[in-house]
């Protein structure tokens, strides 16, 4: 196994990983999380270059194994169906016309590569598109969160008014009950005047 196939694998199982994790049901924080880091990877500079560099490497790689791959294939039991249609003894084989060996399995490694870069090159492409799909999830939970938090104050607020609402009506019948009495005890501590004309008499 080649350098550059050990790295293209590593490049691939690591990219497969991600998008695995990305599209787990996670809670909001730590959607956040990956979120940030990937902005964070994404602004920096260096990052970006190798990532274009990277991909650049890979469609080329993608481009030329396509073309490698393009082999013309001709097997014994091909050769024979076209001895028969000629008219020719159908035992004898041109051994020159059948492809070798070593041509399917150099055919056989360039559809491997293509299938590898294929993908390498589909999930550079999907790994942001999930990116930003999560970022519209984190957007949106951010979003009814707030509501939610809205909606449980303006609960909380009217509890507090109804609450409000009956202090002042108690605070008001103890105000009425407390003028009656004081009233009432205006009225039996107010001497009488009949009483008073009889002391002085």
């Amino acid at each position: 196994m080649s350098l550059y196939f050990t790295l293209l694998f590593a490049i691939l199982t690591l990219e497969m990983a991600t998008l695995f994790v990305l599209v787990l049901p996670l809670p909001n924080k730590m959607r956040k999380l990956f979120y940030n880091t990937y902005q964070k990877l994404y602004q920096n500079q260096q990052v970006k270059t190798v990532a274009i560099i990277l991909s650049i490497i890979v469609g080329l790689l993608f481009i030329d194994s396509w073309k490698r791959a393009q082999i013309n294939v001709t097997l014994y039991r091909h050769q024979k169906l076209y001895n028969e249609d000629d008219g020719v003894n159908s035992n004898q084989y041109d051994s020159h016309a059948v492809t070798p060996t070593q041509a399917l399995a150099s055919r056989a490694y360039n559809q491997r590569n293509v299938y590898i870069s294929g993908f390498i090159l589909y999930f550079m492409v999907g790994i942001p598109t999930v990116m930003s799909i999560i970022r519209r999830l984190i957007k949106y939970q951010d979003l009814i969160n707030n509501q939610t938090k809205i909606v449980t104050d303006n609960d909380e607020i009217l509890k507090l008014k109804k609450e409000l609402e009956v202090k002042t009506i108690d605070l008001e019948t103890l105000e009425k009950q407390f003028t009656n009495a004081e009233n009432y005890f205006d009225e039996q501590n107010k001497p009488k005047v009949d009483e008073t004309v009889t002391k002085t008499e």
